[in-house]
């Protein structure tokens, strides 16, 4: 049997054996386990969900899927849980399990609205083979095809389009240098490139002065003329991904320096300002004080830790401003426009600063950054952790015979990350280990998903990783050496640490 039918949510039974969590004996266990796995850190994933279908109705593109309970007049639900158990609490609050009753005025609120929505289409199957097949479409990841085939970033970008200009004049800037240049070297670098970290390059008008870019709505275009200067800072951004460009000053940063590389005598190159340290305070560094600036007038600049360096005087009263090309006049408009702002991402504003000096970054390509790429901790404290230390080590990586006693909080703070994901990804899970968080997390979590993809990817590839679990790489004895002081902090060693804890946030936490 496989038929529609349109069934009352009171005869609707949430499955106890539901995947989403261990096997319980109780409908009401089953409602607790949900509202737990959906838990998050402001509210419940079941609760937003209700709001959802109070206010738009269910999703007429999914049915649920359920099964004759036999000797009754209910039906199990196997697929639309989520859906079941937010209808249900929503009708009848007194339901809701007593570790989330501060939830059920909430859900009260939407007890009007969901009565309209009680009734709900089901696809009624009794056939556990048929049951299993629809459940694998819908759950089972794409299967070559066969089930569901998510849109990549690009797709979702094309779509939302209309609503982010951001990543919309990303996409027409990919597209007009196809047309203006065919499928060659600038095409191929920008066409790999995240739509959302493209859009975020250009968001800079400072970027675009240099890298002759016009704007105008939702539109981009490149007027040529920097050809190889644009390819370097493509590539580069392909390479190192958003952490090149997460704010204002890393943009600038990132084509000054390529334009020092690619156009080091070009007449029409502009200098970026960097601002003074108040226009940074917060923004891309730890208090503010990490930037290398001087007193207008002075000829020493002095790091974050003290110790003086070079500077070179450079006028940043006002950039040199490329002449404008023919073009249309929106464009030219657009060009001048302030900077727009980018989620998460604070503005600052670097106009009229006068006599301010900064250091030439020094390249020391001699050493390896930590980490080895772009990380992305999908919790908001090891994320903002994650940045400050990548910060911390860009400035090392500048001045390392200078800021060498930066080694020990690098130490530190990597050892302070690895807990902090710990903690992050336990309280996504409902649980709290305490000051064992760290341990319970490499071995319970981090291992055996490092040991899975040592066993796919193969040993030969995954060196460290393999020491690490036969056990040759003592990686928890390091970080407490570290961080009690026994053992000095060196540099080959700090990158080989956090190239094994990039490798457990990629696997795990990201």
């Amino acid at each position: 049997m496989n038929v529609r039918r349109a069934i009352d949510v009171v005869d609707l039974v949430i499955d106890e054996e539901n995947p989403r969590f261990e096997a319980v004996s109780t409908e009401d266990d089953a409602i607790y386990s949900i509202l737990v796995d959906q838990r998050l850190g402001n509210g419940n994933k079941i609760l937003n969900l209700a709001r959802d279908i109070a206010e738009h109705g269910l999703n007429a593109s999914e049915l649920l899927v359920v099964s004759p309970k036999e000797g009754t007049r209910t039906y199990l639900v196997r697929e639309g849980n989520r859906r079941v158990t937010a209808i249900k609490l929503s009708l009848n609050s007194a339901r809701i399990p007593e570790d989330f009753r501060k939830l059920a005025p909430q859900f009260e609120e939407l007890a009007p609205a969901m009565q309209a929505h009680r009734c709900i289409e089901c696809c009624v199957c009794d056939d556990e083979q048929e049951i299993r097949r629809l459940l694998l479409l819908r759950h089972g990841g794409e299967n070559n095809g066969i089930g569901t085939v998510k849109w990549n970033s690009t797709q979702t970008t094309r779509f939302n389009e209309e609503a982010n200009p951001q990543t919309a004049r990303a996409l027409s800037f990919v597209k007009h240098l196809q047309r203006d240049y065919g499928q060659g070297d600038l095409f191929i670098a920008a066409a790999v490139i995240p739509p959302t970290n493209l859009g975020r390059l250009i968001t800079t008008p400072e970027v675009r002065e240099m890298l002759s870019i016009d704007v105008a709505a939702s539109d981009a275009r490149y007027r040529g003329g920097h050809d190889d200067l644009l390819l370097d800072v493509l590539s580069t951004l392909k390479d190192k991904g958003v952490g090149a460009i997460y704010d204002k000053r890393a943009r600038m940063r990132l084509v000054e320096e390529a334009a020092e590389r690619i156009e080091p005598d070009g007449a029409r190159q502009v200098r970026l300002s960097l601002g003074t340290p108040d226009e940074y305070e917060g923004e891309g560094s730890l208090g503010g004080s990490g930037c290398n600036v001087v007193i207008p007038g002075t000829e020493r600049a002095h790091t974050s830790a003290g110790v003086p360096v070079d500077a070179t005087s450079l006028d940043f009263q006002h950039a040199t401003r490329m002449q404008a090309t023919a073009g249309a006049p929106e464009y030219q408009q657009a060009r001048d426009a302030p900077d727009e702002s980018v989620a998460g991402e604070e503005q600052t504003d670097t106009a009229g600063t006068s006599g301010a000096t900064r250091r030439k970054p020094v390249s020391h390509s001699h050493e390896k950054k930590m980490f080895g790429h772009a990380l992305r901790p999908k919790g908001c404290r090891s994320n903002d952790l994650y940045r400050g230390i990548d910060w911390i080590d860009e400035q090392y990586l500048k001045h390392s015979g200078e800021l060498v006693h930066l080694l020990p909080i690098l130490a530190f703070s990597l050892r302070l990350l690895m807990e902090t994901v710990a903690r992050e990804y336990f309280e996504s899970k409902g649980e709290d280990y305490g000051d064992k968080a760290l341990t319970n997390f490499l071995k319970g979590v981090a291992k055996p998903a490092i040991s899975a993809k040592v066993d796919t990817a193969g040993r030969n590839n995954m060196v460290l990783a393999s020491e690490w679990i036969d056990g040759k790489f003592n990686f928890e004895a390091l970080f407490a050496k570290w961080a009690h002081g026994t053992l000095a902090v060196d540099r080959s060693a700090l990158v080989r640490q956090s190239e094994l804890v990039a490798l457990i946030i990629d696997e795990v936490w990201t």
